[in-house]
């Protein structure tokens, strides 16, 4: 959202009063709804990136994941990438059928299933890597230092914001 259309919001809001507010600070919403934008725009950019390679975002997650989890469990892979069971079972399904991840029964609990990288996931796993640093770096060299400061600063801020208990 640009300056002009928030302005007119403000604007709009203030009706017959007149009253703008605190024109130093931005409504909690704009905050958001910027957030909400950049947030879209890496995403974008991560699967304009992905499917170079006919990877799916989701499916990029999922790869990473279990790289750096080796011998995770199908239920551990849906708490960590905050996905829903059927959908986890869908991604899957793709991956396996690519070759891409071994599942197995687990040897302690036959209710679960054991993942891992094939060695063809392990390639795709290391495109999927490269893909996530180009798009890394191009966030990165937008950014002045002091602006990557400011922004480590501020997001540390926010999730300490809800990290901490919520008062009444």
């Amino acid at each position: 959202m640009d300056l002009s259309t928030i302005w007119r919001k403000r604007v709009a809001r203030a009706g017959a009063s007149g009253y703008l507010g605190d024109v130093g600070r931005r409504e909690p919403e704009e905050v958001l709804d910027a957030l909400s934008a950049l947030t879209r725009s890496l995403r974008a950019a991560a699967a304009q990136t992905y499917a170079a390679f006919e990877v799916g975002s989701t499916q990029a997650r999922f790869l990473r994941h279990i790289g750096r989890h080796r011998d995770t469990s199908q239920a551990e892979l849906a708490r960590a990438t905050a996905s829903d069971a059927a959908l986890t079972g869908r991604v899957l399904a793709g991956l396996i059928a690519r070759g891409w991840v071994r599942r197995r029964r687990s040897d302690d609990d036959r209710r679960q299933y054991r993942l891992a990288l094939s060695a063809s996931g392990e390639r795709a796993r290391a495109r999927v890597e490269a893909a996530r640093r180009q798009v890394a770096r191009r966030m990165v060299s937008a950014l002045s230092d002091a602006d990557l400061d400011d922004f480590e600063r501020i997001a540390r801020r926010i999730r300490a914001a809800f990290d901490a208990p919520e008062r009444d």
